[in-house]
């Protein structure tokens, strides 16, 4: 009798190990369209924005009304890391490291988040979105800041998409 009460949690267990594995991915997926997106605007969006006359980058700003940014990021990014909030909470590792490196994933993911928002706040508003009315020494120095918090964020989703996968992986 005994040995049917423990055949259903022996069934259980593989299968919430199966449903946080697709959640990881999902958020591995959202993670890795994070990182690499903004490694792109960091190696080559943002030095063209730097060294180029006023008049360029008000044509890049007219490209981005049609061509619009937020539409490749919005909402996976933000959804990614809170999969893995979520996973935080409810996914049960085997192994205790594995479960530390959830915390750190979702950590390094929640900081990479709220620079988002202080990017998209206080620098992308002004320079890419709408008519570009900034002075060419103030948006290039706003451009270097961006480039600075970009590169911030770059290492935290880099750090969320690493641990991530060592849970992945851990847990596989």
């Amino acid at each position: 009798m005994a040995i049917f009460a423990i055949a259903p949690q022996r069934n259980f267990a593989p299968m919430k190990t199966q449903t946080t594995l697709r959640w990881l991915n999902f958020a591995l997926f959202g993670l890795a369209l994070w990182f690499f997106g903004n490694l792109y605007e960091e190696v080559i969006l943002m030095p063209n924005w730097l060294v180029a006359p006023l008049d360029v980058l008000q044509a890049y700003n007219r490209y981005y009304t049609v061509v619009i940014q937020y539409h490749y990021y919005v909402p996976i990014t933000q959804v990614a890391v809170i999969v893995l909030i979520v996973c935080c909470f409810t996914a049960n590792p085997a192994r205790q490291q594995a479960g530390r490196d959830l915390g750190r994933a979702a950590i390094w993911g929640t900081i990479a988040l709220v620079l988002t928002a202080w990017i998209v706040l206080s620098l992308n508003l002004d320079l890419f979105i709408g008519q570009l009315t900034l002075t060419e020494t103030e948006a290039h120095r706003k451009g270097l800041i961006w480039m600075l918090g970009n590169g911030v964020r770059l290492i935290c989703v880099g750090l969320s998409l690493w641990y991530t996968i060592r849970v992945r992986d851990a847990i596989r």
